[in-house]
């Protein structure tokens, strides 16, 4: 019997998940995946916040449990009394056969960081970091210098950490602008005519795969710079915007060394002064 698709997903601590799919449980952890059949299945018992699927298993024999924790007690309750009612009865006057045997398992392969992923990763924890840097040279402050100077700490650390974490987060970008029409492939690149993507334009690359970038200029053609080994980063080959944002984060990053400086050099100003 097929499992119906209205079955929670339990999705619980590190990492783990366990669904229901066609006539077999998927319990996904970290870096493995297991195929459960529903006919290794004796039961799905659901313990408040937690499930355990136990398979079937010879006489004697203790059985193999799957487990799951830190899910919804809810969906706990919901899944477990779903899958019961779908399991395949026994066979009667049949031994249980052991159901880790009917079990696969795959190793899970990571799926790599897309670049919106891995900026926010870099901005969490530079943020952490920044939080952190603050409150401990607030402290510092307060013993060695003069509880008051804590408020220059504060003012300076909330200057000049975010700036130059813009400017950290904001410089590659700025020297693909720069390097891609030197040292990249340059091809035109044709608008798309595409109502519901008004700046939406195509282009090839080397192997003939069409690939995607998106400008606002409007006009029909436009030449585009992209790096050979990563087609994905591309620039507009005449350098549009390059001069600004290099002035901007010239700008952003005097700000940022002059915050900083002043944010490290708090514990050796005269309290007096």
């Amino acid at each position: 019997m097929s499992i119906t698709p209205s079955i929670p997903v339990l999705r619980g601590s590190k990492d783990t998940d366990l669904r229901a799919l066609d006539e077999e449980l998927i319990l996904r952890r970290a870096h493995q995946e297991y195929h459960i059949p529903l006919a290794a299945i004796a039961l799905v018992h659901a313990e408040r916040r937690a499930v355990e699927v136990r398979l079937t298993a010879p006489t004697g024999t203790a059985p193999t449990v799957y487990r799951i924790e830190d899910v919804s007690e809810a969906a706990a309750t919901a899944f477990a009394e779903s899958v019961n009612a779908v399991l395949p009865p026994a066979a009667e006057g049949a031994a249980a056969v052991d159901g880790s045997t009917l079990v696969t398992t795959r190793t899970v392969e990571r799926e790599p960081e897309t670049p919106r992923e891995a900026f926010r990763r870099r901005v969490k924890w530079f943020l952490v970091g920044s939080v952190l840097a603050i409150v401990a040279m607030s402290v510092l402050v307060s013993v060695v210098v003069h509880p008051v100077m804590m408020i220059f700490v504060w003012i300076s650390g909330g200057v000049g950490f975010p700036f130059a974490g813009a400017v950290a987060s904001l410089t590659p970008s700025l020297v693909e602008r720069w390097r891609l029409p030197r040292h990249g492939i340059t091809v035109t690149a044709d608008y798309a005519h595409i109502a519901a993507e008004p700046s939406l334009y195509l282009y090839a690359d080397l192997d003939g795969h069409t690939r995607t970038y998106f400008d606002t200029s409007g006009r029909l053609r436009i030449e585009i710079s992209y790096d050979p080994r990563d087609p994905s980063k591309v620039v507009r080959a005449d350098g549009k915007g390059r001069w600004g944002q290099t002035i901007l984060l010239l700008m952003a990053g005097g700000i940022a060394l002059l915050a900083l400086v002043a944010f490290f050099a708090t514990p050796f100003m005269d309290p007096g002064v």
